[in-house]
């Protein structure tokens, strides 16, 4: 019989929060006879406000708990290494799906399956099962390392302004379809195709008449330097499935082999035949005609917020980005056009310091004479981020689809913008279509994965470069035709390997 943790709530008690306008300037809580836990939070605005939609939900439910945030200083990986260093993780901590391993590998993350075990009113199969393999830290562990919050499938974001501008060879706007409904109703690869040419087509008639563009088209960012699509190929979840669209793979479990230790150097194809094909292919289809820019902001992501894309292939949180730059244009959605598709996410996990520390103000856990550690607080603060009510939370901040298989259809995130939008395209499963999750990397030893993943990266800044390619395509592949992409990617897997083979 599973044990359930509890605690003692006040009946009636009313609590109310103190209003703030930046979850880093909250006004000091009265802490008197209360239990604190300390949550791990990126500094961006978007978390922050998500953070703050979790911590005055949990607490109006238990008003004995006081949920405190601990800014993440500088970026995530210089922030967890600082945790490590100083062991000074606090009771719960963000994570990326795609980052977890280096941490939940060496002991500093708490499994989540010793709570679901105890805990009779939460089951993890309520959740997307291609999320769950993402919490694992490779191709052989089972464990549940943190709790995965969201949804985050590639999808396509759309700038309606622009392509309201944009005429198709039959003169009608939406790149031929006349309205953003009926490109919804055709849209597949070719037509994504076709909107990529269309608006190719317009910008470089708008640069060569620069003097004469429309103001209402000028404003709607149909001017020299915009691109169709700010594909965000700096990303695993984006690049892979068009790679894998086109036959390649940058990681291939299949070549793994049968040994004790798994042939890491197979394994890792970035420079096998078929993926140097793939790599072609991409750059063939969308590098070469201009339908992307050859270089990435530091960001990687900076041209669709700008009005400076027309489609942006990236995920829901992107919304945000888009909101910060105090985009004026309208935004829509449609899915992923390639038969893969990238699904992430990101969560929380209680970390295994929060295991031994306990409140002079904590109950008392069902059943027994133990009380409850600051990690039995945490094991609730979870379960309420993955509650009807935390996931709505976060749906109010537009930044998230729900991790709950039961709210695809349904909740605040439908709502969020407008109801009218096509919000859909996030959980859509579309016929033919293969979801990816982020988790093959996982394959690799946890040290090594980070370096694998940000060398990968850098191969698809190359493959995007018109200068790395000969100008005539059909040349036969080989090293001596296309030397200069290979050296690059001869280049980067090498100190793939190295690491690898230090770590393993």
């Amino acid at each position: 019989m599973k044990r359930l943790l509890s605690i003692l709530l006040a009946a009636g008690m009313c609590f109310t929060l103190t209003a703030c306008t930046n979850p880093f300037e909250e006004e000091p809580e009265d802490e008197t006879g209360k239990v604190v836990i300390e949550v791990g939070v990126l500094g961006s605005t978007t978390e922050q406000e998500i953070f703050r939609k979790y911590k005055n939900g949990f607490q109006v439910k238990y008003p004995n708990v006081i949920v405190q945030m601990d800014a993440i200083p500088g970026d995530y990986a210089t922030g967890m290494n600082n945790y490590v260093q100083n062991s000074s993780f606090p009771d719960v901590v963000f994570t990326p799906g795609d980052q977890h391993a280096a941490y939940s590998s060496n002991g500093h993350f708490l499994d989540l399956r010793t709570f679901d075990e105890e805990d009779d009113t939460f089951s993890f199969d309520d959740i997307y099962p291609e999320l769950i393999e993402t919490t694992h830290y490779n191709s052989e562990d089972e464990g549940i390392w943190f709790m995965p919050r969201d949804y985050n499938k590639v999808v396509t974001f759309v700038n309606k302004t622009m392509l309201s501008y944009v005429p198709g060879e039959n003169g009608e706007m939406y790149a031929g379809y006349g309205s953003f409904e009926a490109l919804k109703e055709a849209w597949d690869l070719e037509t994504f195709y076709e909107v990529c040419e269309a608006v190719t087509r317009k910008v470089e008639e708008n640069a060569a008449n620069s003097s004469n563009i429309p103001q209402e088209e000028r404003l709607a960012g149909l001017i020299r330097g915009t691109v169709a699509l700010d594909a965000r190929y700096n990303w695993y979840p984006a690049y892979e499935p068009i790679l894998r669209h086109f036959g390649g793979s940058t990681i291939s479990l299949d070549k793994a082999g049968d040994g004790e230790t798994p042939d890491y150097e197979n394994m890792l194809s970035v420079d096998a035949e078929e993926t140097m094909l793939a790599y072609r292919s991409m750059h063939e289809t969308l590098a070469r005609p201009g339908y992307v820019r050859q270089s990435l902001a530091s960001t990687g992501a900076a041209a669709f917020p700008n009005s400076q894309a027309a489609m942006w292939f990236t995920t829901r949180p992107s919304w945000g980005e888009v909101n910060s730059y105090n985009a004026t244009f309208e935004v829509d959605f449609l899915p992923f056009p390639y038969d893969y598709v990238g699904v992430g996410c990101t969560g929380y996990a209680i970390t295994s310091l929060a295991a031994t520390r306990v409140s002079e103000y904590a109950e008392t856990k069902e059943g027994t004479n133990e009380k409850m550690t600051n990690a039995d607080y945490a094991w609730l603060f979870l379960k309420y981020i993955v509650s009807e009510e935390g996931q709505n939370a976060i749906g109010e901040t537009g930044m998230g689809v729900p991790s709950l298989m039961s709210m695809k259809d349904s909740g605040t995130w439908m709502e969020y913008g407008s109801a009218d939008l096509n919000h859909e395209a996030f959980v859509e499963e579309r016929e033919g279509q293969t979801a990816i999750a982020v988790n093959d990397i996982y394959s690799f030893p946890a040290t090594a994965q980070k370096t694998v993943s940000d060398n990968c990266i850098s191969i698809m800044t190359y493959v995007v470069k018109d200068e790395f390619w000969p100008a005539d395509l059909t040349l036969e592949l080989n090293r001596t035709n296309y030397a200069a992409i290979y050296a690059r990617v001869d280049e980067y897997k090498n100190v793939m390997m190295a690491r690898i083979n230090a770590a393993n």
